[in-house]
């Protein structure tokens, strides 16, 4: 048997606004967005930066994370579903899998009919207020031909693991 993996030293990161905290891995940069325009509007969710407020990985290896701020009644909206509800769970906005599909478009909206993603395992917490799915997307391959010659494979994909929380009934 192969031999085990290391442990990965990991840190902890809270959110001075309290917005979330996560536990990323020892060596990757963190950068908590601050200044005024890139961080989302409360009542749109766009900002300079789109939605996104921090964003951690490790370049030399492609590993990005991130968090995104997006009110939940501005998904809906845009999508032309009526948001006067209760918002305060996702259970009460739909099926998992439509819930995920939303947040997966809005996403890819800067690249329309550019990815061609697939959602898979898209699943609540008991409590209804965590959403976790995993979005597998083709990446364009230019020579799939030598991609199959060198690594016996014709087509690549990218897998992102997303968990999507309601936390303030927006």
């Amino acid at each position: 048997a192969a031999p085990a993996a290391p442990p990965i030293e990991m840190k902890n990161f809270i959110d001075p606004v309290g917005y979330f905290s996560i536990t990323i891995p020892k060596n990757y940069f963190a950068l908590r967005r601050s200044a005024k325009g890139d961080l989302p509007d409360a009542k749109t969710g766009s900002g300079r930066r789109g939605s996104s407020i921090f964003t951690a990985g490790d370049m030399g290896k492609a590993i990005v994370v991130a968090v995104e701020r997006f009110p939940t009644r501005v998904l809906l909206e845009e999508n032309g579903i009526d948001a006067n509800g209760d918002l305060s769970t996702f259970v009460k906005l739909g099926k998992a899998g439509a819930i995920a599909n939303l947040i997966s478009l809005r996403r890819e909206k800067d690249k329309p009919g550019q990815s061609k993603f697939q959602i898979l395992n898209p699943t609540y917490s008991e409590d209804g207020k965590t959403l976790t799915f995993s979005l597998k997307t083709e990446i364009d391959v230019q020579k799939p031909e030598l991609l199959m010659e060198q690594y016996g494979v014709d087509q690549l994909f990218r897998v992102t693991l997303a968990k999507a929380t309601v936390d303030s009934n927006d």
